[in-house]
């Protein structure tokens, strides 16, 4: 979505476009629609309104901003420095980390072990969280339907986070809180 995608550059899955000019313009208009480029008045007004555009209001957040009893283990989870097991979860494989600050992008590269064939590196950019919940199919191509299916099916060696130790239930709670994000 391009609501709140101010601050969070650089844009793309492989953080390739530094700003949103360049995320709009040229190179987009030649290969993906390959029509004729914008100029230099019409690009910069068209970075300054989706620079302008707001996220909408999340339906998933209580009024007062508080969280249901899920959200708030959710978000336990999400910050969690161990695991289930007392074991240390290494700072740069923890959900908070890679997802940090307000719009809970760290907007660094990754490698989080989704790589398919068909992709020049594994180092992906860290999404934005805001809105989340909206924003189905997940991943960098697209390739993971649900948010569930981020961790029980594209995260076998917990590179996407540690999860593989969390229930069921304790997934749902997760995901409860990322759609307060």
């Amino acid at each position: 979505m391009l609501e709140g995608v101010k601050d969070t550059e650089p844009y793309k899955w492989n953080g390739g476009n530094p700003n949103i000019p360049t995320e709009c313009g040229p190179r987009t208009e030649k290969y993906f629609w390959r029509s004729e480029n914008y100029d230099n008045l019409t690009l910069a007004d068209l970075a300054t309104y989706v620079r302008s555009l707001s996220p909408r209001p999340n339906r998933w957040r209580l009024p007062a901003g508080e969280l249901t009893p899920a959200q708030e283990r959710g978000k336990a989870l999400f910050a969690r420095a161990t695991d289930k097991f007392g074991k240390p979860i290494a700072e740069s494989n923890r959900c908070s980390y890679c997802h940090s600050g307000p719009k809970g992008t760290n907007q660094k590269l990754s490698d989080v072990g989704t790589r398919k064939a068909t992709d020049n590196s594994g180092m992906l950019k860290a999404p934005p969280l805001a809105s989340i919940a909206l924003t189905a199919p997940y991943l960098h191509d697209g390739s993971a339907r649900t948010l569930e299916e981020i961790w029980t099916v594209y995260n076998p060696e917990d590179k996407h986070g540690r999860t593989n130790d969390l229930t069921k239930d304790e997934l749902n709670d997760l995901i409860e809180y990322l759609r307060t994000r």
